[in-house]
């Protein structure tokens, strides 16, 4: 280490004189490889310029090849979506102490002590993953996956993406191999591994900008020309083992053809197999017991047919049964030396068919609830084989095909659809399961145990919409997450721990939540959906109360209303252009729908007026904020007019001298304040955000003053004085914001991106 350190310091003076956007990528890994050595990463980090210039996926992958705390520099600073260009040096710091936030090995404020000046912000916790490990993220939604066998025994998983990326992956670590394999125009949802006669193994992949490439899966390297003939996007490939020794790759195209390939020149093999009359979705090799090998494709024609690679002639009749589109095709090899071809459609089975006969095997398996998109393989140690099904249901299904019966429960933990299943062959002999979903992950699974391999997420799996704090008769606080991963998720405040499991019901985004206090003292959660519904909750058990609310268009906005009388309405916005007030006690809608916005309403808010009266404000899509009597449903005043955009957000802002505003923020990157006695504005928009605004809320300080806090989608959460319409101060959060919640002592809860994190707000605000 102490020759080391020296050395750092020499090159860190180097690359601030040179510039780091100048540092060619293995300087960069030199200089980690020195500060790791020298135990000062961190220093490294905190280098001015690093985090803003350097090239992201140099720095990434120097980093998890520095050991263990280069690991977890390396997962901090993708949580932070950093290095970025033009983040200011105090930007880079609060998306750090974000981000670390949700790292429990590392100590937030020690580790950014020296970024910049203090922030308005400190973060206790945030949702961001504590452990280094799997689910496989960092991707868009992941529509292929393949295991890639290397020469030294070593496998790695290749999983392809909606963001044009091929990603190489250790799966016995959860850790990138290589940087993102680049150059494809368009999704990538073919993946499949070449192996050649001199025991290299290739990776090609396949692309809606109709072109198959090929990649040296050991450098990361593309390997000659892209692969072009196809006259749409590819939707399948798979390697065609021959009986010479050879193997051609198959392409499987929009275009109604399957192709052939010599992957050793990327030259076509013979005239394109044509018969299918639609897209083809799916292909698979199938080895037959005499040596040779057919191919198999599907098609959204609903057939099944069969090609003898060899002479690009097809084999015996179609193989009939799906009555929809046929979405994936596999071989099975079974422990007496026949193979199956399994088969997965849309119409919600998986058929096994005798390759050799052309006949089906057994009934249809049941049991998934929505179309079957990708089968597989899986090898066990003692020579069985099961058949492994994902699904648009979220989950994974294995089978015995021997007897067609389900093995164990169906695989559970993707919040989105799975389209993506390969078997991974590991070094010591064992077999995991591999599934990519829309939800963006890769999971991995020990299918003789039927058992995740990993930690799982602890967090939303999508954007975070709507957070509110509930307020139990015992006097603990409890924050609620709304997502579009259709869940909401209560947590402990204090100590970042989930409260029970996630609250499921919704089949659509959770748009909006809200606490509804009742006159028993009791306290429901109640939240909006896409799925047209609003749904009341218990927090103490998280058990639903009663039916949900219907009758609604989708829910874009709730607020509780006090009544006079003791009792407190539910109302909600939603995109027919409404608002509806609900009974929480019944269920039952309270008079009939409030109407005279022209456009949808995503924002709601409780005003309490100093005679004891509570108005109800709503802004909408129409650009105006309206004011409403919840007792008799009748418009208060006028609409408030000034937005040029919509308006997505609302809050009643206490002030200490017992007046409450209303704020109102959109479209237009402004917040407005009103005064709801008499309609007006107070003071000038405040300005500053850059980009739209999609939540405010009103945060009291623990000194009795009360601040207003706004943010959206430029990243950031700004804090205004609402007596002097001054901005106090701002703070940068890694994503995009979308739901804000006051907590107490000070405290503001924030979700951006797909995670939650609490603030705590600083003592020396002005």
């Amino acid at each position: 280490m102490d020759g080391a350190a020296p050395e750092f310091e020499r090159e860190l003076l180097l690359a601030a004189l040179v510039g780091w956007s100048a540092m060619p990528a293995d300087e960069v890994r030199r200089l980690v490889g020195l500060a790791a050595a020298a135990g000062r990463l961190d220093e490294l980090v905190a280098a001015p310029g690093l985090l803003s210039d350097v090239d992201p996926a140099v720095l990434l992958l120097a980093l998890h090849g520095a050991g263990e705390q280069g690991r977890i520099w390396a997962a901090v600073l993708a949580a932070a979506r950093l290095p970025a260009a033009g983040v200011s040096v105090a930007g880079q710091g609060d998306r750090l102490r974000v981000a670390m936030s949700g790292f429990r090995t590392v100590d937030a404020g020690a580790r950014v002590a020296g970024w910049g000046v203090g922030s308005v912000m400190e973060p206790v916790w945030s949702t961001v993953p504590s452990a280094l490990g799997t689910p496989l993220r960092g991707m868009g939604q992941v529509r292929a996956v393949a295991a890639v066998p290397l020469p030294d025994r070593q496998t790695l998983l290749a999983s392809g993406s909606d963001d044009g990326t091929v990603r190489l992956w250790d799966p016995t670590t959860g850790e990138p191999a290589s940087k993102p394999l680049t150059g494809h125009t368009g999704s990538v949802p073919a993946l499949a591994a070449v192996p050649l006669p001199n025991g290299r193994t290739l990776l090609a992949s396949g692309s809606y900008d109709g072109t198959v490439r090929l990649w040296d899966p050991t450098t990361g390297e593309p390997v000659g020309a892209p692969l072009t003939g196809h006259t749409a996007g590819i939707g399948a490939l798979t390697a065609v083992p021959l009986p010479d020794g050879r193997t051609l790759l198959a392409s499987g195209s929009y275009d109604h053809t399957v192709r052939l390939w010599d992957p050793t020149t990327g030259e076509p093999v013979g005239a394109p197999l044509t018969g299918h009359t639609d897209n083809v979705l799916t292909v698979a090799a199938v080895p037959l017991p005499d040596g040779r090998t057919l191919l198999a494709s599907g098609s959204r024609d609903q057939t099944v047919r069969l090609w003898d690679p060899t002479t690009s002639e097809p084999v015996g009749e179609l193989l009939i049964g799906h009555t929809a589109t046929v979405q994936a095709v596999a071989a099975v090899p079974l422990p007496n030396g026949r193979t199956l071809l399994a088969s997965g459609s849309r119409d919600q089975t998986v058929r096994l068919w005798d390759p050799t006969t052309g006949e089906p095997v057994g009934e249809p398996l049941t049991g998934h609830t929505v179309s079957v998109q990708a089968v597989a393989a899986v090898p066990l140690p003692g020579g069985r084989t099961l058949v492994a099904s994902a699904s648009l249901d979220c989950t994974v299904r294995l089978w015995d095909p021997a007897t067609g019966e389900p093995v164990g429960e169906p695989l559970t933990g993707h919040t989105a659809g799975v389209g993506a299943l390969t078997a991974v062959s590991l070094p010591d002999g064992r077999t995991l399961l591999a599934s990519g979903s829309d939800d963006g992950m890769v999971r991995l699974w020990n299918p003789t145990t039927s058992e995740p391999v990993g930690e799982p997420v602890t967090g939303h799996a999508s954007s975070v919409p709507a957070l509110t704090a509930v307020s139990l008769p015992d006097g603990r606080t409890l924050l609620a997450s709304g997502s579009y991963d259709h869940t909401v998720r209560l947590w402990d405040p204090t100590t970042s721990q989930p409260i029970g499991a996630p609250l499921t019901g919704h089949t659509n985004s959770v748009q909006a939540l809200t606490a509804v206090p009742l006159p028993d003292g009791r306290t429901l959660l109640a939240s909006g959906s896409s799925d047209h519904t609003v749904r009341l909750w218990d927090p103490t058990t998280g058990e639903p109360v009663g039916k949900p609310l219907t009758g609604t268009g989708e829910v874009q906005a709730m607020a509780a209303v006090p009544l006079p009388d003791g009792r407190t309405l539910l109302a909600s916005g939603s995109n027919d252009d409404m608002v509806r007030l609900w009974d929480p006690t019944t269920g039952e809608p309270v008079g009939e729908p409030l109407t005279g916005h022209a456009g949808s309403v995503p924002a709601l808010a409780a005003v309490p007026l100093p005679d004891g009266w509570t108005l109800l404000a709503s802004g909408s899509g129409d650009r105006t904020v309206r004011l409403w009597d919840p007792t008799s449903g009748e418009p208060v005043g006028k609409p408030l007019t000034g937005h040029t955009a919509m308006v997505q957000a609302a809050a009643a802002v206490p002030l200490p001298d017992g007046r409450t505003l209303l704020a109102s923020a959109g479209l237009d990157c402004t917040v407005r304040l009103w005064d709801p006695a008499t309609g007006e504005p107070v003071g000038e928009p405040l300005t500053g955000h850059t980009s739209w605004l999609r939540a405010l809320t009103a945060v009291p300080l623990p000194d009795g003053r009360m601040l207003l806090a706004s943010a959206g989608l430029d990243c950031t959460v700004r804090l205004w004085d609402p007596m002097t319409s001054e901005r106090v101060g701002h703070f940068e959060t890694p994503e995009r914001v979308f739901a804000l919640s006051p907590l107490p002592d000070g405290h503001l809860a924030v979700g951006y991106g797909d995670h939650v994190a609490v603030m705590r707000l600083s003592a020396d605000l002005p």
